[in-house]
Protein backbone atom coordinates (compact mmCIF):
# COMPACT_ATOMS: atom_id res chain seq x y z
CA UNK A 1 0.00 0.00 0.00
CA UNK A 2 2.78 2.57 0.61
CA UNK A 3 3.64 2.12 -3.08
CA UNK A 4 0.08 1.99 -4.43
CA UNK A 5 -1.75 4.68 -2.43
CA UNK A 6 0.41 7.65 -3.51
CA UNK A 7 -0.21 6.69 -7.16
CA UNK A 8 -3.97 6.52 -6.54
CA UNK A 9 -3.83 9.87 -4.76
CA UNK A 10 -2.07 11.57 -7.68
CA UNK A 11 -4.54 10.11 -10.19
CA UNK A 12 -7.57 11.21 -8.15
CA UNK A 13 -6.25 14.62 -7.04
CA UNK A 14 -7.59 16.69 -9.97
CA UNK A 15 -11.18 15.54 -9.32
CA UNK A 16 -10.98 14.90 -5.57
CA UNK A 17 -8.69 17.47 -3.91
CA UNK A 18 -9.95 16.37 -0.47
CA UNK A 19 -8.02 13.12 -0.98
CA UNK A 20 -4.80 15.14 -1.07
CA UNK A 21 -5.83 17.25 1.92
CA UNK A 22 -6.63 14.18 4.02
CA UNK A 23 -3.93 11.89 2.66
CA UNK A 24 -1.90 11.81 5.87
CA UNK A 25 -4.88 10.51 7.82
CA UNK A 26 -6.06 8.15 5.04
CA UNK A 27 -2.65 6.62 4.45
CA UNK A 28 -1.93 6.28 8.16
CA UNK A 29 -5.10 4.24 8.67
CA UNK A 30 -4.61 2.21 5.49
CA UNK A 31 -1.02 1.29 6.33
CA UNK A 32 -2.10 0.37 9.84
CA UNK A 33 -4.79 -1.94 8.45
CA UNK A 34 -2.21 -3.63 6.22
CA UNK A 35 0.17 -4.15 9.16
CA UNK A 36 -2.68 -5.55 11.27
CA UNK A 37 -3.74 -7.93 8.50
CA UNK A 38 -0.18 -9.24 8.20
CA UNK A 39 -0.34 -10.08 11.90
CA UNK A 40 -3.73 -11.75 11.36
CA UNK A 41 -2.29 -13.87 8.55
CA UNK A 42 0.67 -14.92 10.66
CA UNK A 43 -1.45 -15.94 13.64
CA UNK A 44 -4.21 -17.55 11.56
CA UNK A 45 -1.75 -19.51 9.45
CA UNK A 46 -0.22 -21.04 12.58
CA UNK A 47 -3.64 -22.07 13.90
CA UNK A 48 -4.70 -23.44 10.49
CA UNK A 49 -1.50 -25.44 10.02
CA UNK A 50 -1.96 -26.98 13.47
CA UNK A 51 -5.59 -27.86 12.73
CA UNK A 52 -4.73 -29.39 9.34
CA UNK A 53 -1.93 -31.43 10.90
CA UNK A 54 -4.42 -32.72 13.48
CA UNK A 55 -6.89 -33.75 10.78
CA UNK A 56 -4.19 -35.62 8.85
CA UNK A 57 -2.88 -37.29 12.00
CA UNK A 58 -6.38 -38.68 12.63
CA UNK A 59 -6.57 -39.95 9.06
CA UNK A 60 -9.18 -37.38 8.04
CA UNK A 61 -9.49 -35.40 4.83
CA UNK A 62 -11.85 -32.62 5.89
CA UNK A 63 -11.37 -29.66 8.23
CA UNK A 64 -14.48 -29.30 10.44
CA UNK A 65 -16.70 -26.28 9.80
CA UNK A 66 -16.36 -25.33 13.49
CA UNK A 67 -12.59 -25.00 13.07
CA UNK A 68 -12.99 -22.79 9.98
CA UNK A 69 -15.55 -20.69 11.89
CA UNK A 70 -13.14 -20.33 14.83
CA UNK A 71 -10.47 -19.05 12.46
CA UNK A 72 -12.89 -16.52 10.99
CA UNK A 73 -14.66 -15.43 14.18
CA UNK A 74 -11.80 -15.42 16.70
CA UNK A 75 -8.74 -14.76 14.59
CA UNK A 76 -10.26 -12.74 11.73
CA UNK A 77 -8.88 -15.22 9.19
CA UNK A 78 -10.90 -15.01 5.92
CA UNK A 79 -12.72 -18.17 4.87
CA UNK A 80 -11.37 -17.80 1.31
CA UNK A 81 -7.82 -18.11 2.63
CA UNK A 82 -8.79 -21.08 4.79
CA UNK A 83 -10.22 -22.85 1.73
CA UNK A 84 -7.19 -22.05 -0.42
CA UNK A 85 -4.52 -22.95 2.14
CA UNK A 86 -6.29 -26.13 3.23
CA UNK A 87 -6.56 -27.23 -0.41
CA UNK A 88 -2.83 -26.63 -0.86
CA UNK A 89 -2.27 -29.18 1.92
CA UNK A 90 -4.71 -31.68 0.45
CA UNK A 91 -7.53 -31.07 2.93
CA UNK A 92 -11.11 -30.04 2.20
CA UNK A 93 -13.17 -27.70 4.40
CA UNK A 94 -16.67 -28.46 5.67
CA UNK A 95 -18.11 -25.39 3.97
CA UNK A 96 -21.72 -26.29 4.85
CA UNK A 97 -20.86 -26.52 8.54
CA UNK A 98 -19.07 -23.17 8.39
CA UNK A 99 -22.01 -21.53 6.60
CA UNK A 100 -24.48 -22.89 9.15
CA UNK A 101 -22.47 -21.45 12.04
CA UNK A 102 -22.18 -18.10 10.25
CA UNK A 103 -25.94 -17.99 9.71
CA UNK A 104 -26.54 -18.78 13.40
CA UNK A 105 -24.26 -15.93 14.41
CA UNK A 106 -25.93 -13.48 12.03
CA UNK A 107 -29.39 -14.44 13.30
CA UNK A 108 -28.29 -13.95 16.91
CA UNK A 109 -26.92 -10.53 16.02
CA UNK A 110 -30.15 -9.57 14.20
CA UNK A 111 -32.27 -10.77 17.12
CA UNK A 112 -30.15 -8.79 19.60
CA UNK A 113 -30.40 -5.68 17.44
CA UNK A 114 -34.15 -6.05 17.04
CA UNK A 115 -34.64 -6.55 20.77
CA UNK A 116 -32.45 -3.54 21.57
CA UNK A 117 -34.11 -1.21 19.10
CA UNK A 118 -37.61 -2.19 20.17
CA UNK A 119 -36.83 -1.96 23.87
CA UNK A 120 -37.13 -5.73 24.18
CA UNK A 121 -40.28 -6.13 22.07
CA UNK A 122 -39.59 -8.08 18.91
CA UNK A 123 -43.11 -7.47 17.53
CA UNK A 124 -42.15 -4.76 15.05
CA UNK A 125 -45.40 -5.26 13.14
CA UNK A 126 -47.39 -4.30 16.24
CA UNK A 127 -45.26 -1.19 16.69
CA UNK A 128 -45.80 -0.29 13.03
CA UNK A 129 -49.57 -0.58 13.60
CA UNK A 130 -49.34 1.83 16.55
CA UNK A 131 -47.30 4.30 14.51
CA UNK A 132 -49.73 4.13 11.59
CA UNK A 133 -52.73 4.60 13.87
CA UNK A 134 -51.44 7.41 16.08
CA UNK A 135 -48.59 9.04 14.18
CA UNK A 136 -45.12 9.96 15.52
CA UNK A 137 -44.48 10.31 19.25
CA UNK A 138 -44.68 13.87 20.56
CA UNK A 139 -41.06 13.87 21.79
CA UNK A 140 -40.19 16.65 24.26
CA UNK A 141 -36.86 15.59 25.74
CA UNK A 142 -35.19 18.87 24.71
CA UNK A 143 -37.82 21.00 26.45
CA UNK A 144 -39.06 19.37 29.65
CA UNK A 145 -38.54 16.59 32.21
CA UNK A 146 -42.25 15.79 32.69
CA UNK A 147 -45.36 15.30 30.58
CA UNK A 148 -48.92 14.11 31.05
CA UNK A 149 -49.21 11.22 28.64
CA UNK A 150 -51.68 8.64 27.39
CA UNK A 151 -50.79 4.96 26.99
CA UNK A 152 -51.27 4.04 23.33
CA UNK A 153 -50.05 0.44 23.51
CA UNK A 154 -48.59 -2.20 25.82
CA UNK A 155 -46.45 -5.01 24.41
CA UNK A 156 -45.29 -8.11 26.26
CA UNK A 157 -42.96 -10.86 25.13
CA UNK A 158 -45.71 -12.43 23.00
CA UNK A 159 -47.18 -9.22 21.57
CA UNK A 160 -49.84 -6.64 22.59
CA UNK A 161 -51.41 -6.98 26.04
CA UNK A 162 -54.37 -4.98 27.48
CA UNK A 163 -53.01 -4.72 31.04
CA UNK A 164 -49.63 -4.99 32.79
CA UNK A 165 -49.45 -5.84 36.49
CA UNK A 166 -46.93 -5.66 39.33
CA UNK A 167 -43.69 -7.37 38.39
CA UNK A 168 -44.34 -7.31 34.63
CA UNK A 169 -41.69 -6.00 32.24
CA UNK A 170 -43.41 -4.47 29.22
CA UNK A 171 -42.89 -2.08 26.35
CA UNK A 172 -45.03 1.04 26.65
CA UNK A 173 -45.87 3.45 23.83
CA UNK A 174 -47.01 6.93 24.97
CA UNK A 175 -48.55 9.69 22.88
CA UNK A 176 -45.93 12.13 24.25
CA UNK A 177 -42.78 11.67 26.29
CA UNK A 178 -40.01 13.68 27.97
CA UNK A 179 -37.63 10.68 27.91
CA UNK A 180 -34.51 10.77 25.75
CA UNK A 181 -34.28 7.67 23.56
CA UNK A 182 -30.80 6.21 23.23
CA UNK A 183 -29.08 7.67 20.17
CA UNK A 184 -26.02 9.57 19.07
CA UNK A 185 -23.91 7.79 21.67
CA UNK A 186 -26.06 9.03 24.58
CA UNK A 187 -27.69 6.44 26.82
CA UNK A 188 -31.44 6.61 27.38
CA UNK A 189 -33.06 8.44 30.30
CA UNK A 190 -34.24 6.78 33.50
CA UNK A 191 -37.33 7.78 35.43
CA UNK A 192 -40.87 6.89 36.46
CA UNK A 193 -44.39 6.54 35.11
CA UNK A 194 -47.08 7.15 37.73
CA UNK A 195 -50.86 7.24 37.58
CA UNK A 196 -54.00 6.71 39.59
CA UNK A 197 -53.36 2.99 39.91
CA UNK A 198 -49.75 2.41 38.87
CA UNK A 199 -46.12 3.05 39.69
CA UNK A 200 -43.58 1.95 37.09
CA UNK A 201 -39.84 2.29 36.54
CA UNK A 202 -38.56 3.24 33.08
CA UNK A 203 -35.45 1.13 32.47
CA UNK A 204 -34.80 1.78 28.76
CA UNK A 205 -36.01 4.04 25.95
CA UNK A 206 -35.48 3.32 22.24
CA UNK A 207 -36.57 4.37 18.73
CA UNK A 208 -37.37 1.07 16.97
CA UNK A 209 -39.04 2.90 14.06
CA UNK A 210 -38.50 6.44 12.73
CA UNK A 211 -40.66 8.79 14.76
CA UNK A 212 -41.71 6.20 17.35
CA UNK A 213 -40.35 6.23 20.92
CA UNK A 214 -40.93 3.17 23.12
CA UNK A 215 -40.27 2.70 26.84
CA UNK A 216 -39.14 -0.50 28.51
CA UNK A 217 -41.00 -0.39 31.84
CA UNK A 218 -41.09 -2.51 35.01
CA UNK A 219 -44.39 -2.27 36.90
CA UNK A 220 -43.47 -1.81 40.59
CA UNK A 221 -47.00 -1.36 41.98
CA UNK A 222 -50.57 -1.57 40.70
CA UNK A 223 -51.47 -2.09 37.08
CA UNK A 224 -51.21 -0.20 33.79
CA UNK A 225 -53.73 -0.42 30.95
CA UNK A 226 -54.08 0.93 27.42
CA UNK A 227 -55.64 4.44 27.37
CA UNK A 228 -54.52 5.16 30.97
CA UNK A 229 -53.19 8.65 31.66
CA UNK A 230 -49.78 8.71 33.38
CA UNK A 231 -47.34 11.28 34.63
CA UNK A 232 -44.05 10.64 32.81
CA UNK A 233 -41.08 12.01 34.77
CA UNK A 234 -37.38 11.84 33.93
CA UNK A 235 -35.05 11.42 36.92
CA UNK A 236 -33.56 14.95 37.12
CA UNK A 237 -30.26 13.73 38.59
CA UNK A 238 -29.92 11.20 35.78
CA UNK A 239 -30.61 13.83 33.13
CA UNK A 240 -28.12 16.24 34.72
CA UNK A 241 -25.44 13.55 34.62
CA UNK A 242 -26.35 12.68 31.03
CA UNK A 243 -26.08 16.33 29.97
CA UNK A 244 -22.70 16.66 31.68
CA UNK A 245 -21.40 13.51 30.02
CA UNK A 246 -22.62 14.39 26.52
CA UNK A 247 -21.30 17.95 26.66
CA UNK A 248 -18.10 16.54 28.16
CA UNK A 249 -17.74 14.28 25.12
CA UNK A 250 -17.92 17.32 22.81
CA UNK A 251 -15.39 19.18 24.98
CA UNK A 252 -12.97 16.23 25.02
CA UNK A 253 -13.33 15.85 21.24
CA UNK A 254 -12.44 19.52 20.72
CA UNK A 255 -9.53 19.29 23.19
CA UNK A 256 -8.24 16.21 21.36
CA UNK A 257 -8.24 18.05 18.03
CA UNK A 258 -6.62 21.07 19.67
CA UNK A 259 -3.71 18.93 20.91
CA UNK A 260 -3.35 16.28 18.17
CA UNK A 261 -4.63 18.21 15.15
CA UNK A 262 -7.71 18.05 12.89
CA UNK A 263 -7.23 14.39 11.92
CA UNK A 264 -8.16 13.22 15.45
CA UNK A 265 -11.86 13.01 14.57
CA UNK A 266 -14.39 11.12 16.63
CA UNK A 267 -15.37 7.83 15.02
CA UNK A 268 -17.67 6.66 17.80
CA UNK A 269 -18.73 7.54 21.33
CA UNK A 270 -20.84 6.48 24.27
CA UNK A 271 -21.87 8.49 27.30
CA UNK A 272 -24.03 8.02 30.36
CA UNK A 273 -24.20 9.92 33.65
CA UNK A 274 -20.70 10.20 35.07
CA UNK A 275 -18.92 8.42 32.21
CA UNK A 276 -17.89 8.94 28.61
CA UNK A 277 -15.77 7.21 26.02
CA UNK A 278 -14.58 8.49 22.67
CA UNK A 279 -12.95 6.57 19.80
CA UNK A 280 -10.68 8.26 17.27
CA UNK A 281 -8.19 7.23 14.56
CA UNK A 282 -4.58 7.36 15.73
CA UNK A 283 -1.49 5.23 15.33
CA UNK A 284 0.11 4.28 18.61
CA UNK A 285 -0.68 5.00 22.23
CA UNK A 286 -0.81 8.54 23.56
CA UNK A 287 2.05 9.34 25.92
CA UNK A 288 1.27 10.35 29.52
CA UNK A 289 2.32 13.90 28.63
CA UNK A 290 -0.11 14.07 25.69
CA UNK A 291 -2.96 12.60 27.76
CA UNK A 292 -2.29 15.21 30.42
CA UNK A 293 -2.29 17.96 27.80
CA UNK A 294 -5.64 16.79 26.38
CA UNK A 295 -7.18 16.63 29.85
CA UNK A 296 -5.87 20.11 30.66
CA UNK A 297 -7.24 21.56 27.40
CA UNK A 298 -10.67 20.12 28.23
CA UNK A 299 -10.71 21.49 31.76
CA UNK A 300 -9.49 24.91 30.58
CA UNK A 301 -12.65 25.07 28.47
CA UNK A 302 -14.67 24.33 31.61
CA UNK A 303 -12.85 27.03 33.57
CA UNK A 304 -13.53 29.54 30.80
CA UNK A 305 -17.23 28.65 31.17
CA UNK A 306 -17.74 28.51 27.42
CA UNK A 307 -21.39 29.02 26.43
CA UNK A 308 -23.29 26.08 24.94
CA UNK A 309 -25.68 26.98 22.13
CA UNK A 310 -28.01 25.16 19.75
CA UNK A 311 -29.03 26.23 16.26
CA UNK A 312 -31.06 24.63 13.50
CA UNK A 313 -29.84 24.97 9.94
CA UNK A 314 -29.47 23.07 6.68
CA UNK A 315 -26.77 20.46 6.23
CA UNK A 316 -24.85 22.50 3.59
CA UNK A 317 -24.92 25.56 5.86
CA UNK A 318 -23.75 23.47 8.80
CA UNK A 319 -20.83 22.11 6.77
CA UNK A 320 -19.98 25.66 5.67
CA UNK A 321 -19.85 26.63 9.34
CA UNK A 322 -17.38 23.83 9.91
CA UNK A 323 -19.72 21.67 11.97
CA UNK A 324 -18.46 18.11 12.41
CA UNK A 325 -20.67 15.14 11.61
CA UNK A 326 -20.25 11.38 11.82
CA UNK A 327 -19.97 10.01 8.29
CA UNK A 328 -22.28 7.04 8.95
CA UNK A 329 -25.20 9.07 10.32
CA UNK A 330 -28.26 9.95 8.24
CA UNK A 331 -29.38 13.58 8.41
CA UNK A 332 -32.58 15.28 7.29
CA UNK A 333 -33.10 18.62 5.57
CA UNK A 334 -32.72 20.48 8.86
CA UNK A 335 -29.90 19.61 11.26
CA UNK A 336 -29.25 20.54 14.88
CA UNK A 337 -25.85 22.09 15.53
CA UNK A 338 -24.48 22.18 19.08
CA UNK A 339 -21.78 24.79 19.73
CA UNK A 340 -19.50 25.09 22.74
CA UNK A 341 -17.57 28.31 22.65
CA UNK A 342 -18.76 29.01 19.09
CA UNK A 343 -16.31 27.60 16.55
CA UNK A 344 -14.16 25.91 19.24
CA UNK A 345 -16.58 22.97 19.25
CA UNK A 346 -19.29 22.79 16.60
CA UNK A 347 -20.96 19.43 15.92
CA UNK A 348 -24.19 18.03 14.52
CA UNK A 349 -25.91 16.47 17.52
CA UNK A 350 -29.36 15.48 18.78
CA UNK A 351 -28.38 14.95 22.41
CA UNK A 352 -29.07 16.84 25.63
CA UNK A 353 -26.47 19.32 26.86
CA UNK A 354 -25.58 21.72 29.66
CA UNK A 355 -26.03 25.49 29.19
CA UNK A 356 -22.44 26.41 30.08
CA UNK A 357 -19.25 24.35 30.03
CA UNK A 358 -18.58 24.92 33.74
CA UNK A 359 -21.70 22.87 34.55
CA UNK A 360 -19.82 19.77 33.40
CA UNK A 361 -17.81 20.02 36.62
CA UNK A 362 -14.63 18.24 35.60
CA UNK A 363 -13.25 15.90 32.95
CA UNK A 364 -10.89 13.29 34.43
CA UNK A 365 -9.28 10.88 31.96
CA UNK A 366 -9.37 7.35 33.37
CA UNK A 367 -8.10 5.17 30.50
CA UNK A 368 -6.58 5.20 27.01
CA UNK A 369 -6.47 2.01 24.98
CA UNK A 370 -6.51 0.40 21.55
CA UNK A 371 -9.81 -0.75 20.03
CA UNK A 372 -8.44 -1.92 16.69
CA UNK A 373 -5.78 -1.20 14.13
CA UNK A 374 -5.15 2.55 14.04
CA UNK A 375 -8.01 3.26 16.48
CA UNK A 376 -7.70 4.53 20.06
CA UNK A 377 -10.24 4.99 22.84
CA UNK A 378 -10.29 7.61 25.60
CA UNK A 379 -12.43 7.12 28.69
CA UNK A 380 -13.22 9.75 31.28
CA UNK A 381 -15.24 10.38 34.42
CA UNK A 382 -17.23 13.63 34.47
CA UNK A 383 -19.28 15.64 36.93
CA UNK A 384 -19.49 14.42 40.53
CA UNK A 385 -18.19 11.02 39.39
CA UNK A 386 -15.10 12.79 38.02
CA UNK A 387 -14.45 14.40 41.39
CA UNK A 388 -15.01 11.02 43.04
CA UNK A 389 -12.45 9.40 40.74
CA UNK A 390 -9.87 12.09 41.56
CA UNK A 391 -10.60 11.73 45.29
CA UNK A 392 -9.97 7.97 45.12
CA UNK A 393 -6.71 8.57 43.27
CA UNK A 394 -5.68 11.09 45.94
CA UNK A 395 -6.51 8.64 48.73
CA UNK A 396 -4.60 5.86 46.99
CA UNK A 397 -1.50 8.02 46.66
CA UNK A 398 -1.88 9.00 50.32
CA UNK A 399 -1.96 5.37 51.46
CA UNK A 400 1.10 4.50 49.34
CA UNK A 401 2.98 7.50 50.75
CA UNK A 402 2.09 6.41 54.26
CA UNK A 403 3.22 2.81 53.68
CA UNK A 404 6.51 3.92 52.13
CA UNK A 405 6.98 6.66 54.72
CA UNK A 406 7.82 9.17 52.00
CA UNK A 407 6.44 12.56 50.87
CA UNK A 408 4.11 12.33 47.88
CA UNK A 409 6.49 14.30 45.69
CA UNK A 410 9.23 11.69 46.29
CA UNK A 411 7.06 8.64 45.53
CA UNK A 412 8.29 8.06 41.94
CA UNK A 413 11.95 7.97 43.06
CA UNK A 414 11.12 5.87 46.12
CA UNK A 415 9.19 3.29 44.07
CA UNK A 416 11.86 3.24 41.36
CA UNK A 417 14.48 2.49 44.02
CA UNK A 418 12.39 -0.35 45.44
CA UNK A 419 11.91 -1.84 41.98
CA UNK A 420 15.67 -1.64 41.28
CA UNK A 421 16.42 -3.48 44.54
CA UNK A 422 13.74 -6.07 43.76
CA UNK A 423 15.19 -6.70 40.30
CA UNK A 424 18.68 -7.05 41.79
CA UNK A 425 17.35 -9.53 44.36
CA UNK A 426 15.61 -11.49 41.61
CA UNK A 427 18.83 -11.65 39.61
CA UNK A 428 20.78 -12.87 42.64
CA UNK A 429 18.08 -15.42 43.43
CA UNK A 430 18.18 -16.71 39.85
CA UNK A 431 21.99 -16.98 40.03
CA UNK A 432 21.85 -18.97 43.28
CA UNK A 433 19.12 -21.25 41.94
CA UNK A 434 21.15 -21.92 38.78
CA UNK A 435 24.20 -22.75 40.89
CA UNK A 436 22.21 -25.07 43.12
CA UNK A 437 20.61 -26.75 40.12
CA UNK A 438 23.98 -27.32 38.49
CA UNK A 439 25.28 -28.93 41.67
CA UNK A 440 22.21 -31.15 41.93
CA UNK A 441 22.57 -32.15 38.27
CA UNK A 442 26.11 -33.42 38.88
CA UNK A 443 24.92 -35.42 41.89
CA UNK A 444 22.10 -37.00 39.88
CA UNK A 445 24.43 -37.82 36.98
CA UNK A 446 26.75 -39.63 39.41
CA UNK A 447 23.86 -41.88 40.44
CA UNK A 448 23.16 -43.09 36.89
CA UNK A 449 23.03 -46.88 36.27
CA UNK A 450 23.13 -48.92 33.08
CA UNK A 451 19.87 -50.45 31.86
CA UNK A 452 20.55 -52.72 28.91
CA UNK A 453 22.37 -50.68 26.25
CA UNK A 454 21.33 -47.41 27.88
Amino acid sequence: LPELLPVARDCMAPSYPEVVESFARISDQAYGEEDAFRATLKQGTTVLDTAVAGVKADGGRSLPGAQAFLLHDTYGFPIDLTLEMAAEQGVEVDREGFTALMNEQRERARADARARKSGGAADTAALRTVLDAHGPTDWRAWDTLTTESRVLALLGAEGPVPVARTGDLVTVVLDRTPFYAESGGQDSDAGLLSGASVEAEVVDVQRPLPGLVVHRVRITAGELAVDDTVHAAVDPEWRLGARQAHSGTHVLHAALREVLGPTALQSGSYNRPGYLRLDFPWRGALSPAVRSEVEEAANRALRRDLPVGVRWTTLPEAKELGALALFDETYGEKVRVVEIGGPWSRELCGGTHVDHASQIGTVALTAESSVGAGMRRLEAAVGIEGFGYLARERDLVGRIAEQLNAPRTELPEKIAGLLDRLKAADRENARLKAKATAGRAAELAGQAVEAGDT
